[in-house]
């Protein structure tokens, strides 16, 4: 599976360990600048913090800021609608602050026995940077980083040929270590058809009965015959979210308008009609506003960035990107994998100096 690293990359996955829970933060917005001036294209960027206690967190600082922004804007339009004693202003601070924790908390894709898995192979008062960029100057990215005294720094580039090579330069080089200590794995699976493979995650993990171990789809691509992508966020995009916004909005709605239809005289009618109508409001604007929220926070990936990834998705065929637990095996990998797949698998290896990639 391993080639040379070289001019045929399409996506490269770069991996730096650092002392201290807030050093990745740190250095996050200067590395993403020096990486764009040696011709890397930024696609997305993920914190791993572990504090004190060796308690594991996987956040995105973009997806932060949009969730904070995105409700903020949502719910003070709220606001301005209901009117009422909080008024637009403050539902847009209450929708910052609550959009922004959420999207700190819960949008990423890591299960919480991952989480685990990772803060026991990490040392406390930590941290790490994942940064999936397009590049074709692969050998030369890990040089840049050398400012910046990472304890560990590993890339991994992948060619359109979803093979994989790991230049020379890793930190530390003899310290890698075999798949038993493999906390993680980002598993590529590609086959021919736009919709094959939502097809083929749908039948290994029904949504009424998800299989926890089973890789778990983070983002999906798909490209017509013609060559245009689409993406799918399976547990974060538009869809996702409308539905689970209209679930929790229009169950506050019911519940607020049946209190204020009975405290406002109208007994039994009042309780019912209020509830109705109110449910009926508050959940049409939650599923515009998770809508909304699943559109600029869920997507990891907009129309822009996808268009650096055409060589990864050739005409009429989809590719996922998915995350399994890291006792995965080659056998496992086969048993959900179908026939005339294409499929590939970067590990994140547990080192006594932080977490190294490996192919």
């Amino acid at each position: 599976m391993e080639d040379r690293a070289g001019s045929a990359s399409v996506l490269c996955v770069l991996l730096l360990c650092f002392d201290g829970a807030k050093r990745a933060a740190q250095i996050r917005r200067p590395l993403s600048k020096q990486l764009e001036q040696e011709g890397g294209a930024i696609l997305d960027a993920a914190i791993i913090r572990v504090d004190g206690q060796g308690k594991a967190r996987v956040y995105d600082p973009q997806r932060t800021v949009a969730g904070l922004l995105t409700a903020a804007l949502t719910w003070g339009v709220f606001g301005a609608l209901t009117s009422g004693v909080i008024g637009p202003i403050g539902w847009a601070v209450i929708g910052a602050v609550c959009g922004g924790l959420f999207a700190y908390y819960r949008e990423q894709p890591l299960s919480g026995t991952q989480l685990a898995r990772i803060g026991e192979g990490m040392r406390p008062d930590t941290s790490a940077i994942v940064v999936f960029m397009k590049s074709a100057t692969d050998d030369a990215l890990l040089s840049t980083t050398a400012a910046y005294s990472p304890t560990a720094a590993s890339l991994v580039a992948i060619s359109g040929e979803l093979s994989a090579a790991a230049p020379d330069g890793q930190l530390p080089a003899a310290d890698t270590s075999t798949s038993k200590d493999t906390l993680l794995n980002m598993l590529l699976l590609r086959q021919p058809g736009q919709h094959t493979v939502r097809q083929t995650l749908a039948k290994l993990a029904p949504a009424k009965a998800p299989n926890p171990g089973l890789p778990q789809a983070e983002v999906v691509l798909e490209s017509d015959a013609r060559g245009g992508l689409h993406v799918h966020s399976p547990n974060f995009g538009v869809a996702f979210s409308a539905r689970s916004s209209l679930m929790s909005w229009g169950a506050l709605g019911l519940a607020l308008g049946a209190i204020g239809g009975f405290t406002g005289g109208g007994g039994i009618l009042g309780f019912l009609g209020g509830g109705l109508v109110a449910g009926a409001f508050y959940g049409a604007f939650g599923m515009l506003a998770g809508a909304l929220y699943g559109l600029f926070v869920g997507n990891v990936l907009s129309a822009r960035q996808l268009k650096k990834l055409d060589v990864l998705v050739p005409p009429d065929t989809s590719l996922a990107f998915l995350w399994a637990d890291g006792d995965l095996t080659d056998e496992a990998i086969d048993r959900w994998a179908p026939p005339g797949s294409q499929r590939m698998a970067v590990r994140f290896n547990a080192t006594s100096k932080g977490i190294v990639l490996n192919v």
